[in-house]
């Protein structure tokens, strides 16, 4: 059985990540708060690759790595940042769902950077334009917007 994230909030810090930014730094940022700064953790096999694809392939950026040799660490984009645990933690194919303001926009991008594009934008029942994207391990961002009438 596959773990399923669904994470609506993920954008809930209302902050840039930096780029040298710990997990001590975001539970100290976070501290007071009800819940806050979810950081799903995905399993990856291999957590240099998979840094490399979501920067590459996803544009997002490498935040940190711990460990030594390193087997864990963190990426983000804008307000989203998502944790990987290399071989550990967790089950191969999680599922994030993310929002962003335009989800056509960031596709095309996508596609351009060579992402792995599972579904392209379509219009939902629930009323969200929603793109689906996998990464080398099987996890799926789900990434969705308004749809605009």
């Amino acid at each position: 059985m596959r773990v399923v994230f669904v994470l609506a909030l993920l954008t809930a810090c209302g902050r840039e990540p930096s780029q040298d930014a710990s997990l001590a730094q975001t539970a100290s940022e976070c501290r007071g708060k009800d819940l806050a700064c979810p950081r799903p953790i995905l399993y990856v096999k291999d957590l240099a690759a998979s840094q490399r694809y979501y920067r590459d392939k996803l544009g997002f950026h490498v935040d940190w790595t711990d460990g030594d040799p390193a087997d864990f660490g963190a990426v983000s984009r804008g307000n989203t940042q998502l944790f990987m645990c290399e071989k550990c933690q967790g089950h191969p194919g999680g599922w994030i769902w993310v929002m962003t303001p335009d989800v056509d926009r960031l596709h095309k991008e996508l596609v351009r950077r060579g992402a792995k594009i599972q579904s392209p934008p379509e219009n939902k029942p629930w009323r969200v334009r929603e793109m689906q994207v996998a990464d080398p391990d099987g996890n799926v961002l789900r990434i969705g917007s308004p749809i605009r009438h």
